[in-house]
């Protein structure tokens, strides 16, 4: 697998991950009692932001690449 998707997996899946905990936490603290002071830590919050980073790298070394290719043709 190519590392610039691979960026963009994990990244996609860090988001999800967030999303699903902060929609159904508190479903999931009335099931698991114990997680509440993952959630009172702003854990779910946490690995979001953490999927936003990556996609945010995968999106600049896109751009990057994009640009010297382009400043590639441009030169032929």
């Amino acid at each position: 697998m190519d590392t610039k998707k691979g960026f963009l997996i994990i990244g996609i899946i860090l988001i999800i991950v967030s999303a699903i905990s902060c929609i159904f936490g508190y479903r999931i603290r009335e099931l698991w009692p114990s997680s509440i002071k993952i959630f009172e830590s702003g854990i779910p919050y946490i690995i979001g932001a953490l999927g936003v980073i990556f996609l945010v790298i995968f999106l600049g070394v896109n751009a990057i690449f994009l640009v010297l290719s382009a400043k590639k043709k441009i030169d032929k």
